[in-house]
């Protein structure tokens, strides 16, 4: 079984390699406004009469000669048609028994391929071959139009056009056109090639093309991908010739070479594959001499592969490094690039039946940031059970983990066993639920290098979750609001754990669903003291109609009874009887506009520690603008903008701004503008972004030219501004 890749936009140049792109993709994917279609002759609407076979020749004329051999002549108002071929021309002739027509005046033909108006006609019926003269051309496969000095039909499913244009735009309007000596159409390979052709904007030349080759419909061919084009300060002009190898339809390879204008040459490698059991790709960039720094050979991979080897088995591979730590901040293009900090390399086995689980992992980082890297898991074992539910309602599940942490130069290595079991029962009715639950877990380490090889830890935990739900019609019934308490109690009792090493625990922030977790740390190093009741309400206002949200908003906090002495190492213990009250609301302001909104609310100080607000609005003109605030107490405050505006019918400006309050400073800003008509995109972006020395600034400018049928050539523009305009299409 071959399963299809995703489809990619693409050109060939020079090579003579076929290349595809496929405008029914294009459409789907970029929201192209429509071009109009040429329409069809009031002749063509003639009807054939149904009882004919599809082969037998239907005449229709003002006037008529018709002979049984030799040649009929016709005139006024002509139409042939035979199977999927018509004929409409003032003049004509039919030529019994060649099956030979000439067609003269105002003349157009049309067949399943293509449909095309001229001066002059001759075709051979039986052959499906002739020629037109004079001709305008129309593909409806690729909706793809233009003129023809002359247009033949070499053979039923190969055209050549002579002396022509090629265009997805309307032909009086041609924003963009490919001109060239010879056009051929391969209907059966679903493509066009073109010799000798340039390719215009606005009918300005700015590319030669000696071998050229587009799609006629979506599928993959081998060649060129367009170029890509952009410049940042650090590396400098960035030009890319992609070329695509499709191997088969679930195969692929595309190498890139790209000049760095103040680097050197660089080459990518990216190999995609998918089959019923593997899929997956490879991503392999190496610059082997890097003139902008000391260090050659510098090299980005990334692997990823799942594997399913069974109904219920799969393996996973990720494996992502890189030659250098600089690599990101030498060669990155955004923010989120230069911030990495480290890369993970994972191969995990899974495997489930009905109840239990079982998974194997093998996991290590490469470091970037000159830090302590995490511990390698070499391996981690984890096996869940999960019994079914017995009869009186009550739920039982166990974990077991077994886990060993090497790797780490500084920190203790050694060897984990955590073994969990819980027990709960839901008392449940319309407008009320209980669910009390029972946790138990040990933990068993076997450490190396230290005066305490073998440490061990039980504890238990309890929680207590109630709510109640009332809900009441508002608005005539329009709306239906719903008023949803809650009470969570959960203990745990303190045990001392200084002496435990720290191999993946962290603290959890808090956060609304914090609220309700019964131990504050991550991982299982660490199990929180607790003796702690959490207060909540919860209110919604939706449609009963189509059960849309249309407001929601919660409170709640936690009080604590006891002192929470558990702590990771040089940490002091969190001090205080309750939590910040914690506040979110989320809904529409209109039918275009949505806010959203957390904050932390401190008691004792009548302060606000954190809080968030953001804004988002959307209306059927297209036009969007995205606002929001953030700010914690003593750390950060920011606030951002975004927004994508028409202009008019073609044109849209599009931004977005990130600016850190507390030090006066513009993070990232991205202004960009973008040109559509139903041909044809142009976009261009300009970026400068704060580098993670918290000093540098980098400039970088991104242009994309995207021609309906034949593909983008640019940057990625549009993937930036998608990632930094929520709603950008």
């Amino acid at each position: 079984m071959r399963i299809k890749l995703p489809q990619r936009f693409l050109l060939s140049t020079l090579t003579g390699v076929a290349c595809s792109s496929s405008p029914a993709i294009a459409l789907a994917q970029t929201g192209w406004m429509a071009c109009p279609v040429p329409t069809a002759d009031a002749a063509h609407e003639i009807q054939r009469p149904s009882h004919l076979p599809p082969q037998a020749v239907y005449i229709e004329a003002d006037s008529a000669l018709f002979r049984s051999q030799g040649i009929s002549t016709m005139s006024g108002n002509v139409h042939i048609s035979q199977a999927n071929k018509t004929l409409q021309a003032d003049q004509a002739s039919y030529e019994q028994p060649a099956g030979i027509i000439t067609g003269s005046g105002e003349v157009s033909f049309s067949s399943d391929n293509m449909q095309v108006r001229s001066r002059e006609l001759h075709y051979n019926l039986p052959q499906n071959t002739g020629e037109m003269l004079a001709a305008e051309y129309y593909l409806p496969q690729a909706n793809g139009q233009g003129v023809s000095k002359r247009v033949v039909q070499e053979s039923p499913n190969l055209t050549r056009l002579d002396d022509s244009t090629y265009t997805t735009c309307p032909v009086n309007q041609a924003d963009w056109s490919l001109n060239a000596s010879t056009i051929k159409l391969d209907h059966t390979q679903e493509r066009g090639t073109a010799r000798n052709a340039t390719l215009k904007i606005r009918g300005l030349p700015i590319l030669y093309l000696p071998y050229f080759s587009f799609p006629l419909t979506d599928a993959r061919k081998s060649g060129f991908l367009w170029p890509t084009i952009s410049t940042n300060e650090r590396s400098g002009l960035q030009l890319s010739a992609p070329y695509y190898w499709n191997f088969a339809p679930n195969y692929d390879l595309t190498l890139t070479p790209t000049l760095l204008g103040r680097r050197g040459l660089q080459l990518g490698t990216e190999v995609r594959y998918l089959t019923e059991k593997h899929h997956g790709e490879v991503n392999y960039v190496l610059l082997p001499n890097d003139n902008a720094s000391d260090k050659n050979n510098r090299y980005y991979f990334n692997v990823h592969n799942d594997t399913r080897l069974g109904a219920t088995s799969s393996l996973q591979l990720k494996a992502e490094g890189v030659s250098d730590d600089q690599y990101f901040v030498d060669l990155g293009n955004s923010l989120e690039a230069t911030s990495v900090v480290n890369l993970e390399r994972r191969l995990e086995y899974r495997t489930a039946s009905d109840n239990w689980s079982f998974s194997s992992l093998l996991q290590d980082y490469q470091v970037l940031d000159g830090g302590i890297a995490p511990h390698a898991k070499l391996p981690q074992l984890l096996l869940r059970y999960h019994p079914p539910r017995k009869g009186n309602g009550l739920n039982l599940d166990a974990e077991t983990e077994y886990t060993q942490f090497s790797g780490s130069t500084t920190e203790t290595n050694g060897t984990r066993w955590d073994f969990v079991t819980r027990a709960s029962k839901p008392f449940v009715t319309e407008s009320a639920y209980i669910k009390p639950s029972l946790t138990l877990r040990h933990t068993e380490y076997h450490l190396d290098d230290t005066d305490n090889t073998h440490i061990s830890r039980s504890l238990p935990s309890a929680s207590l979750d109630t709510g109640l739900f009332f809900e009441r019609n508002i608005k005539q019934g329009r709306y239906i609001q719903t008023l949803e308490p809650r009470l969570f109690y959960t203990y745990t009792p303190y045990r001392d754990q200084s002496n435990i090493p720290v191999f993946d625990s962290s603290a959890r922030s808090l956060s609304y669903n914090q609220l309700f977790a019964e131990n504050r740390f991550t991982g299982k190093d660490r199990i929180g003291d607790a003796n702690r009741l959490t207060a909540s309400v919860s209110t919604r206002i939706q449609s009963p109609e189509d059960g849309r949200e249309l407001f929601r908003a919660s409170i709640g906090q936690m009080y604590h009874f006891d002192e929470r002495k558990v702590t990771l190492p040089d940490e002091a213990p969190l001090q205080g009887n309750r939590s910040e009250l914690i506040l979110e609301a989320a809904g529409e302001i209109n039918p275009r506009t949505r806010l959203s909104t957390t904050a932390y609310w401190d008691s004792k100080e009548n302060t606000v520690n954190a809080g968030e607000v953001r804004i988002n609005y959307k209306d059927d003109k297209k036009r969007l603008l995205n606002v929001g605030y953030a700010q914690r107490k003593d750390n950060f405050e920011s606030v951002n903008l975004s927004f994508a505006v028409p202009v008019n019918q073609n044109w849209k400006a599009v931004g977005a701004w990130e600016h850190d309050l507390q030090n006066d400073r513009d993070l990232e800003t991205v202004i960009g503008a973008e040109y559509e008509s139903c041909c044809w995109k142009t976009r261009v972006a300009s970026r400068n972004y704060l580098l993670p020395d918290n000093t540098t600034r980098d400039n970088a400018v991104f242009v994309e030219f995207e021609l309906k049928g034949l593909g983008n050539f640019g940057s990625g523009t549009r993937d930036l501004l998608q990632n930094r305009v929520h709603g950008y299409e």
